[in-house]
């Protein structure tokens, strides 16, 4: 190919790239900036990341951030945000699935939550994510709002399937002592990871064991 036609071509091609990626959709660059703050955070830690290292992650201008993010705790928002609303879509699937036995819905929810333990990475970003809630009231206030959501619409569901306020608020509070059960020995095996088996089964047998005493006292 003569050395002419190959440099139109290349210009052509590169001018369409830039296009595509000037013309990407709104949705698919947020969450493109958003695996990158993730990325970040998880590595180089929340405090000292800034702007300008997850706008180059992303491969984008910080001008450009700024239009889908106007700080870090609107990521870290966004960040919590997604999170709950996976565990919700969760803890819904599993109550469809055990709908003839809600009783049994925490420990239905226990193998959810001990395979989600098993992504250390997520766990890392979580981490660094509960630090900055621990540090910043703007923040603690959405954590508190996004959970009083959270217990609302799972309140609802229960209560759609023939449960009474009571027994909803029991069986969510019995879920929300399981995940917290899960999570403390994940972290746990995640600092100090020769001090617990970060097996599934091993983290299974714990929580279970947790849940039993929690039933007793």
């Amino acid at each position: 190919m003569p050395a002419a036609d190959a440099m139109a071509r290349f210009r052509r091609d590169w001018g369409n790239g830039c296009m595509g990626s000037r013309r990407q959709r709104p949705e698919v660059r947020k969450a493109q900036i958003l695996r990158a703050a993730k990325e970040s955070f998880r590595i180089h830690g929340l405090q000292t990341t800034t702007v300008d290292v997850i706008a180059a992650q992303a491969e984008v201008s910080v001008g450009l951030l700024y239009r889908y993010f106007k700080s870090k705790s609107e990521m870290v928002q966004a960040i919590i945000a997604e999170d709950v609303e996976l565990q919700m879509a969760q803890i819904e699937r599993a109550i469809e699935e055990g709908s003839t036995d809600l009783a049994g819905l925490p420990r239905l929810m226990i193998n959810q939550f001990v395979e989600e333990s098993q992504n250390r990475e997520q766990l890392a970003l979580m981490l660094e994510v509960t630090v900055e809630v621990y540090r910043n009231a703007p923040l603690r206030e959405f954590v508190r709002r996004k959970r009083i959501e959270v217990r609302e619409s799972l309140a609802t569901k229960l209560e759609s399937k023939g449960l009474d306020q009571e027994a909803a608020r029991s069986l969510i509070e019995q879920i929300e002592r399981a995940s917290a059960v899960v999570t403390g020995v994940a972290l746990e095996a995640l600092i100090y990871s020769d001090s617990v088996s970060t097996s599934s089964r091993n983290v299974a047998s714990i929580v279970e064991a947790a849940l039993v005493s929690f039933e007793q006292h």
